[in-house]
């Protein structure tokens, strides 16, 4: 399904909220790619994230195919009633893999696993090879970014996805370690000439905080 672009001549700032899915489960999938719902900690995160955000005006939700990226928005979906929008090339570089160990997990218990991350084995792990990867999520943001769906759009997928996003904006090569938390809220701005700014990185502070109002700036002014 194509995204609706509005037409350049008559764009407005668009704010996007990227999130990164909540704790999901470990899973082993036979069959096929692996695709964990949320751990009961994820649903806790999940349920904060939306109550922070329900305050917000969203007008256009995009999500990878996951099912961890879709169960940690699935509140602000349905209490919006947004379009929804699944874009594959939003999903997360283990995109085939029939095994998905949480983060913090893989280096201790990963197994042969991990060790194939370490040799770089990717064909072996069912994941795209870096570059493949850095390359279809580039093209999706960029797409998304010149259709404009809306004015306020979350855009929930997973924390490498950010990441490249990330060092796509600020031009940095390689492969920079930064820190993406599950759950956490990253912001660009995307102004009339179609120029993106990074607006924030890793915003965690839903996990300890309350609010029932947001300010101008917060509600796009």
């Amino acid at each position: 399904m194509p995204l609706t672009s509005p037409g350049r001549q008559n764009a407005r700032v668009m704010h996007l909220i990227l999130v990164r899915h909540a704790q999901p489960i470990r899973e082993h999938n036979p069959e096929g790619p692996a695709d964990p719902g949320l751990s009961e900690l994820g649903h806790w995160q999940a349920q904060r994230l939306c109550d922070w955000l329900a305050l917000e005006p969203i007008d256009h939700i995009v999500t990878s195919p996951k099912r961890r990226a879709i169960e940690t928005v699935g509140a602000i979906i349905e209490a919006t009633g947004a379009e929804h929008l699944i874009v594959e090339g939003l999903d997360e570089i283990d995109r085939m893999s029939n095994t998905y160990f949480p983060t913090e997990l893989l280096a201790t218990e990963g197994g042969e696993y991990w060790d194939a991350i370490l040799r770089r084995d990717w064909e072996a792990i069912g994941w795209d090879p870096p570059d493949v990867f850095h390359g279809r999520v580039v093209e999706a943001w960029e797409t998304l970014l010149d259709q404009r769906p809306g004015e306020r759009v979350l855009v929930a997928c997973h924390g490498g996805v950010v990441r490249r996003i990330v060092s796509h904006l600020l031009a940095v090569p390689g492969h920079p370690r930064i820190e993406i938390d599950y759950a956490s809220i990253t912001r660009v701005e995307l102004d009339a000439k179609g120029v993106p700014t990074l607006v924030s990185l890793n915003e965690t502070g839903h996990f300890d905080a309350h609010r029932d109002k947001i300010t101008p700036h917060q509600s796009g002014r």
